[in-house]
């Protein structure tokens, strides 16, 4: 009988065995069933190697039918290391009510999950924003004979960073170092990229460099950011310094590396130096893509060196095949920042002979520039190409037609551009507001700029500087003195000032009322 019970039992895992490498769940699940209904004796071991199998498959409620109705009435008992993959299995559909309940049912069995399930569990909770509750998990890890790995340490890095709390991001790396663990290149780039992120560039320079000189190799992610981070404070020095000291640990420079100061160089200026960054690429091997290119063409117009930038989009990146949108388009705005609108126009002319499809940016600036100089005709033939071609207007194309009609005294026009904004779902901000309300006042129509001044408030807009000034200029103009006066209180509520000719006009108004 014993016998012919074992032989039965083999043979039911065989089948379940057979159908689970063949794909067929489901008729797996009807074998493992007949065998709980049969005379065979289960063992833990065909509960575990089941419920395993169900999970693999993502059928997590029949796990946890099997667990709740078979496994805990029955005596059987799951091993640490299914419990820890059925913690894991579950926090891919986030079921935290039943990961609580399996990790209590652990502890009552003195079980602890394996480390990679702890920390899958911790990153659920860092990315579903509960990080006081993967906090006081890190803290009783200890406790339960788990002690964390560069792994845990690296995920609560990261997620304080992404919260702001960078001096506990700090701490927990010292203490990372303390115990003596090794920080892996993810680990230093969570640090890194989240303290520079942040702001922090001169405290993750100096936790990284510690690290860096006992022997620990970081990649080009990390040295990037730091240079990113010091660019951004303006320390060119410090940046190009880093430069040469990831060179010299053997993580060469790359595209991104050369982009990042290109991008430096150029908003500041400092042409030739982009220009001598540029060859260096070429020399090092690191090719520059179209963003470098166009990082050059933007500083060479910043410089007032167009046809310097034309040249370099003719001569190099079109012979390359990198030339788009954005090329023409810095490129036309210099020229018509330069009031050569004729020239920038040849250039539009010459993108779509070319095969360079222009965009919103494109006709944008065009049309405010021919509105600008009066040529509203063409500006209205630009308008009407855009159309055809099927191109929705953003924000700074409508703010741009508003601002014209407000300068030009179309008033109700712009106004009624405006609401077509609002109706085509274009999403507002503050210069599209302020282009209104600066027409308003000027037409002496400030109790309709107050209107706009509320409602975008009530919409959820800030006022700025230039909002305030407006509406405070516009309602002494208007001798709306105490309205002047309660707006001017909510502007140095803001911490913004008034034009000293303002604030003495206002206070000379108010007191010639009083007289």
């Amino acid at each position: 009988m014993y016998q012919s019970l074992r032989a039965q039992r083999l043979l039911y895992r065989s089948h379940i065995s057979y159908y689970v490498k063949a794909g067929l769940i489901d008729k797996a699940i009807h074998v493992f069933d007949e065998m709980t209904q049969s005379n065979c004796r289960l063992f833990s071991l065909d509960y575990n190697r089941f419920i395993g199998v169900l999970l693999r498959h993502s059928r997590f409620d029949l796990a946890q039918h099997y667990y709740y109705r078979h496994v805990i009435p029955g005596g059987f008992s799951l091993l640490p290391f299914t419990y820890s993959r059925f913690i894991s299995a579950l926090c891919s559909v986030k079921d935290f009510t039943l990961i609580h309940n399996l990790l209590q049912d652990m502890e009552a069995l003195g079980f602890v999950p394996d480390i990679w399930a702890f920390n899958i569990y911790l990153n659920l909770l860092c990315r579903e924003n509960q990080l006081e509750t993967a906090l006081q998990l890190f803290r009783t890890m200890p406790l339960k004979g788990r002690h964390p790995d560069v792994v845990t340490y690296t995920i609560i890095i990261d997620a304080l960073c992404k919260s702001k709390r960078f001096d506990e991001a700090a701490r927990f790396w010292r203490a990372l170092i303390d115990k003596g663990l090794s920080p892996d290149y993810k680990a230093c780039a969570a640090l890194v990229v989240g303290l520079c992120g942040g702001g922090n560039v001169e405290l993750a320079y100096e936790l990284i460099v510690s690290v860096i000189n006992r022997g620990v190799k970081v990649g080009s992610l990390v040295y990037n950011a730091l240079i990113s981070g010091f660019c951004r404070m303006g320390r060119i020095d410090k940046a190009l310094a880093i430069k040469g000291f990831m060179s010299r640990n053997g993580c060469v420079p790359d595209l991104v590396t050369y982009n990042i100061l290109l991008n430096y160089c150029c908003d500041e200026g400092m042409v030739d130096e982009a220009v001598r960054l540029v060859e260096t690429m070429e020399r090092s091997g690191v090719e520059p893509d179209l963003y470098s290119y166009n990082e050059l063409l933007k500083g060479f117009c910043k410089a007032h060196q167009v046809d310097r930038a034309y040249l370099t989009m003719v001569k190099r990146m079109q012979t390359k095949g990198i030339c788009d949108a954005v090329s023409y388009n810095t490129i036309i705005a210099a020229y018509c920042k330069e009031l050569h609108t004729r020239r920038a126009y040849e250039l539009f002319e010459e993108m779509y002979r070319k095969g360079i499809q222009p965009d919103v940016v494109t006709f944008t600036v065009l049309i405010e520039a021919f509105l600008r100089e009066g040529s509203s005709n063409v500006a209205k033939k630009l308008v009407d190409q855009m159309t055809r071609m099927g191109l929705v207007p953003d924000r700074v194309f409508y703010t741009t037609i508003v601002d014209h009609l407000c300068k030009t005294g179309k008033i109700d026009m712009a106004h009624g551009v405006f609401h077509d904004m609002v109706e085509n779902g274009i999403n507002l901000d503050v210069i599209s507001y302020n282009a209104l309300i600066n027409g308003f006042c000027k037409a002496s129509r400030v109790m309709d700029a107050m209107r706009l001044y509320d409602e975008m408030q009530m919409k959820g807009f800030c006022p700025d500087e230039v909002t305030f000034k407006l509406i405070v200029g516009g309602l002494i103009r208007e001798k709306k003195l105490s309205e002047a006066c309660r707006v001017w209180d909510q502007m140095m509520e803001k911490g913004f000032t008034l034009e000293s000719h303002l604030s003495e006009t206002l206070v000379s108004a108010i007191q010639s009322t009083i007289k």
